[in-house]
C-alpha cells in the first residue's frame, strides 16, 4: 500500500499577550491570544523526519512578543498583519501564514466623570477578533466580534412555520430572543482605521436588535448585516452566526397557577443554530 501527504499545516495555539502602551499618561492596555498556522515545504518532517525545515512553535510563541515590543500593538488588526507579514517573509519555506486573534476588552474605569490613567475592569465574556493570511496571492484580513451577549424579553416571535407529525412547538408572537452575536466581516483595504469601524458595527447591530421586531434569528440577523452593509461602505461582506439559546415557558398548570408570559426556563441545550453570510451586490 502507498500512501502520500495530501495536506500538511502545523503552529502554536494560544500565545497570550499583555500589552501596555505608555506613550501618554494615560495608558493604554491589550490583551489578546494569538493562533498561528505555517504551510508549505515541511513534507519532509512528516515523511521523514527531516526537521531542518521546520521553524519550531517555540519560535512563533517568542516571535508574538518580539513583534510587539518592535511594531507595538495599535489595533489587533494592524498587529496581526505584521505578525503574519513576518512569518511569511522572512521563511522563504513558508507558503501560507494565518494568524488568529482573539482580545479580551477591557474598559477604563470611570469615578465621578474622570476615566482612571491606568486602571480597568474587565470580566465580559465579548471579544475582538481578526485573522490574517498572508500567501504569495497577497493578504487577506478579516476583523469580527465574538461573544456578544444580547437578550431582549419582547418584540420577538416565531410563527407561520412548517409544522408536520414530529412538530410539537407552539407558535407565539411574544417570546424572549436570546443569542450571543459572532461575526467576521472583510477587510480589503488595510490602511483603514477598523478598530472605529468595529465599533460603528457593534453599534448597528445592537441597534437592530433592540428597535426591530424580530419574527425569526434569521430575519433579524440578515437585517443587521443589511444595516452594517448600508452605512458601511468599506464593507463587502460580513459571516454571523447568531444560536438561538431557548428560554421556554415553565409549566405552571400542574402547580395549579396560571404562566402570564413571565416565567421561563433557561435552556442552554439544545440550541438552535443560525449562520450566514451576506454580501454587497457588485
Amino acid at each position: 500500500m502507498s500512501i502520500s501527504l495530501s495536506q500538511q499545516s502545523y503552529g502554536k495555539a494560544s500565545v497570550c499577550l499583555s500589552y501596555i502602551d505608555r506613550a501618554n499618561d494615560s495608558h493604554n492596555f491589550t490583551q489578546l491570544v494569538a493562533d498561528i498556522a505555517l504551510e508549505g515545504d515541511f513534507d519532509r518532517a512528516y515523511s521523514d523526519g527531516d526537521n531542518s525545515m521546520v521553524v519550531p512553535t517555540d519560535t512563533m510563541k517568542n516571535t508574538v512578543y518580539a513583534i510587539a515590543r518592535l511594531k507595538g500593538v495599535e489595533s489587533i488588526e494592524k498587529y496581526g498583519l505584521h505578525l503574519a507579514n513576518h512569518f511569511y517573509d522572512v521563511f522563504d519555506q513558508v507558503t501560507k501564514s494565518t494568524v488568529k486573534i482573539s482580545e479580551q476588552l477591557w474598559q477604563r474605569i470611570d469615578l465621578d466623570g474622570a476615566a482612571h490613567g491606568h486602571a480597568f475592569t474587565g470580566g465580559g465574556s465579548e471579544q475582538n477578533t481578526c485573522q490574517v493570511n498572508a500567501t504569495a496571492e497577497g493578504v487577506e484580513l478579516t476583523s469580527g466580534i465574538k461573544g456578544l451577549q444580547v437578550l431582549k424579553t419582547t418584540a420577538s416571535g416565531f410563527e407561520g412555520f412548517h409544522v408536520d407529525q414530529f412538530t410539537t412547538l407552539k407558535e407565539t408572537g411574544d417570546r424572549i430572543f436570546a443569542t450571543t452575536i459572532t461575526a467576521d466581516w472583510t477587510c480589503p483595504d488595510h490602511n483603514h482605521d477598523w478598530s472605529t469601524t468595529r465599533g460603528t458595527i457593534r453599534n448597528l447591530l445592537l441597534d437592530v436588535f433592540c428597535h426591530q421586531y424580530s419574527p425569526s434569528v434569521q430575519k433579524t440577523l440578515h437585517d443587521m448585516a443589511g444595516s452594517v452593509l448600508t452605512a458601511c461602505p468599506e464593507v463587502n461582506e460580513i459571516s454571523m452566526d447568531m444560536p438561538n439559546q431557548h428560554h421556554l415557558l415553565a409549566d405552571l398548570e400542574k402547580l395549579g397557577l396560571e404562566n402570564q408570559n413571565d416565567i421561563f426556563v433557561p435552556s442552554p441545550q439544545p440550541f438552535g443554530v443560525i449562520s450566514a453570510t451576506i454580501r454587497r451586490d457588485a
